[in-house]
């Protein structure tokens, strides 16, 4: 500043004149001494007048006092060294002044040492003020802009605070003459920001600041739907694109199946919907500020070279240059098919696409699978992409571990989600950057005495729309949190005696297995019991199966002697019991809307990102109730 400057001038000239070398007229010791200025400093009313008092003790000799003071027009000397220790300043205009006060002793002055005076400086904020802007809800994990603006300060300098939903205060570090700051908030809730300003000589403590008014800001779980958004179904309850339409307030974004890579290909990425669908429902979703990040899934096999050949260059140009030319602000990669050993790769491309999309605001959320799983490396994934959607289900399902033999289960049952969730959050990522996938669907398995008939994914809309002229069919299971049905023809019970041989396939025994699922479900249930967890239906009659047929003889008061043994009588109460409790050929778990808001509330409790769901349409009516208006989207 030029008072610095003329004052080392100074300086530097008394000292060679005297032919002294600088650092000794440097070291002079003061002999002006307890210096105090009395005056405000701060924020103050422009058009005020404001008064200084300086006293400080000398040596032997009177003090004299300097007054300087900077405007926004720069320094100006306001009383050069003499006797007069008050200062006024009349009518201050807006902006920022500062005033310093030196004090030497006449003796110091008369020897020009003015590198020795003491100084005091007060920083008066006329009228000054700082506001900020910012949004009021955004998603938890996503990356955000705050900007400040201050006026009638000079060079103004900014630091920005912010009170998590805690009520722990953070700092964004020191004062930065950048009024714009990039921040990620880590959890969902409610948080306060403000920002201070200041000049960049001013101390660094609030009372020399002026600071904006308290904002609040939202950090709200993000909600993310899949589904295919033909335009066809416009007026069709259960069609994505209907229900978008229908419930735009309840997504802050939307996953639309719309793009294929063959990795064999030069020419990678295809569409796989007419252009004028991708263009309708991108401009509806901007309109309603409803992000667009289109989902890109892979045909045919990745080879391990594939990761860092030209071909996946291609591919993240190709993403680049539709999500420009489209109108996308991300996309969702859900590739969950390829080799466990090409893990590393995956996450090498992975941070490749991430920074060509982030240089242009961008998102990318992968889709992984519940840990442990090789093939998704989640903390270098995590360290990438803005989110990480885990997809916990299908639990079970009618083509696993087998298609001859697959075993009956939830969609996603309550226990295995949770593990799911700790053991994704126990790789060290943060919960904001990971989604939790719901799925409003159930799965059907039809058993017969002839073994496993065939099994079927059904959207829990067509299941409710089916229980309704069904009542009775469909039990809550507590522990898993999903709905447990029996459908079909009568069942039928297998025929006795059955032999206890874990290692010999029998499809009657098969059908002794889903029986026992169903018939031990409701009657636990039926007497406020914890039901049991699902039963394997692997055809052979092994210690667990044994274990399942005495707990049935146990609920229903029989003798045997040798318990889990499959013998006429225990063969007679099951068929009794198949007939009281209305058993059919078919039994299904279903993901209902109460189950997901269930899952949802799990994970609002390990402050996760928000929840994805798969797909849209596939939710029943209810879903709108239970989910849809008890989520604030963020946008």
């Amino acid at each position: 500043m030029l008072k610095q400057w003329l004052t080392s001038l100074t300086v530097l000239s008394f000292a060679l004149t005297l032919g002294l070398p600088t650092a000794l007229a440097a070291s002079w010791a003061p002999h002006a001494t307890n210096l105090t200025v009395t005056g405000p400093h701060g924020l103050v009313t422009a058009g005020t007048t404001v008064t200084y008092v300086a006293t400080a003790a000398g040596n032997g000799s009177p003090v004299d006092y300097e007054f300087w003071v900077q405007t926004q027009s720069g320094w100006k000397l306001a009383q050069s060294y003499s006797t007069q220790n008050v200062f006024h300043l009349d009518s201050l205009l807006p902006g920022s002044d500062v005033v310093v006060v030196d004090a030497l002793d006449q003796n110091q002055v008369a020897a020009g040492a003015w590198n020795d005076a003491l100084s005091f400086t007060a920083i008066l904020n006329v009228g000054s003020q700082v506001t900020e802007s910012v949004p009021t809800a955004v998603a938890a994990g996503q990356s955000i802009s705050l900007t400040a603006n201050a006026t009638h300060l000079i060079d103004p300098v900014y630091q920005w605070w912010w009170e998590n939903p805690q009520g722990v205060w953070r700092a964004s570090g020191n004062y930065s003459s950048n009024p714009q700051f990039d921040w990620t908030p880590k959890e969902s809730g409610s948080y306060k920001i403000l920002v201070y300003a200041k000049d960049p000589i001013a101390p660094n403590n609030a009372a020399d600041a002026v600071h904006s008014s308290l904002a609040v800001i939202n950090l709200n779980p993000l909600s993310l739907a899949y589904g295919y958004f033909h335009l066809s179904g416009t007026t069709t309850p259960g069609r994505a694109w209907y229900d978008l339409q229908q419930h735009t307030s309840a997504f802050s974004a939307i996953a639309p199946l719309w793009y294929t890579i063959n990795p064999s290909q030069s020419d990678p990425l295809s569409a796989t919907m007419p252009s004028t669908t991708l263009s309708t429902v991108t401009g509806y979703a901007t309109q309603h500020q409803v992000q667009v990040w289109p989902d890109v899934r892979y045909n045919g096999t990745v080879a391990a070279s594939w990761w860092q050949s030209h071909r996946s260059a291609t591919l993240i140009t190709q993403l680049v240059t539709a999500a420009k030319t489209a109108g996308y602000t991300g996309y969702v990669l859900d590739w969950e098919g390829f080799s466990a050993t090409q893990g590393s790769g995956f996450a090498e491309f992975v941070t490749r696409l991430s920074a060509a999309l982030h240089q242009h605001g961008w998102s990318l959320t992968v889709t992984v699978l519940p840990p442990p799983n090789s093939a998704y490396a989640y903390s270098q994934l995590a360290r990438a992409a803005t989110y990480l959607d885990l997809l916990a289900y299908p639990e079970y399902s009618p083509s696993n571990p087998s298609l001859t033999a697959p075993n009956p289960g939830p969609t996603a049952g309550y226990p295995w989600v949770s593990q799911s969730v700790q053991s994704a959050l126990a790789t060290g990522i943060r919960p904001s950057q990971l989604l939790l996938g719901v799925s409003p669907y159930g799965q059907s398995w039809t058993y017969t005495n002839r073994g496993f008939q065939g099994g079927a994914i059904i959207p829990d809309r067509v299941i409710q729309q089916s229980l309704a002229h069904q009542p009775g069919a469909a039990v809550w299971d507590p522990v898993q949190r999903e709905i447990q049905i029996t459908t079909g023809l009568p069942a039928m019970a297998p025929p006795a005696p059955l032999a206890l041989n874990p290692n010999q396939f029998n499809p009657a025994v098969q059908n002794l297995q889903f029986l026992l699922n169903a018939v031990l479900e409701r009657f636990q249930l039926s007497h406020q019991l914890a039901p049991p967890a699902p039963l394997a239906t692997d055809g052979g009659y092994g210690p667990d199966t044994a274990a399942a047929v005495s707990a049935f003889q146990t609920d229903y008061g029989l003798t045997p002697t040798t318990p889990g043994v499959y013998g006429p009588v225990t063969a007679a109460t099951l068929e009794r019991a198949i007939t009281t409790l209305g058993v059919g050929e078919t039994l299904s778990w279903d993901e209902t809307s109460k189950a997901s808001a269930s899952l949802i509330t799990m994970a609002e409790s390990h402050g996760l990102g928000g929840f994805s769901l798969w797909r849209l349409g596939y939710q029943s009516p209810s879903w709108w109730t239970v989910i849809g208006t008890s989520e604030t989207p963020a946008r």
